[in-house]
């Protein structure tokens, strides 16, 4: 085999790999955002989420521990002052 071709198919590979790579990272990104989307829509609240945001979007400020956080969400979901009909 020729050095162009070898050179070629070497990049094929590599171009392959790099695709496959991307394309799980894409999926695994898609497959998150349908998790979390789905707890979000039956209610469950994400700890692991909240915490992420708390130190990336206010990273003066200590985060909830995992107890507290869901003892806020549900009195944020169910708490006095919440009318409901049923």
């Amino acid at each position: 085999m020729s050095h162009s071709i070898r050179s070629r198919a070497e990049g094929g590979a590599l171009a392959g790999a790099w695709l496959a790579r991307g394309a799980l990272h894409l999926a695994t990104r898609w497959w998150r955002a349908a998790a979390q989307t789905a707890r979000a829509a039956i209610g469950i609240p994400d700890y692991d989420h909240y915490v992420e945001h708390v130190r990336r979007r206010h990273p003066g400020r200590e985060p909830m521990g995992r107890d507290a956080f869901f003892h806020e969400r549900m009195l944020a979901r169910y708490g006095k002052g919440r009318s409901r009909c049923c």
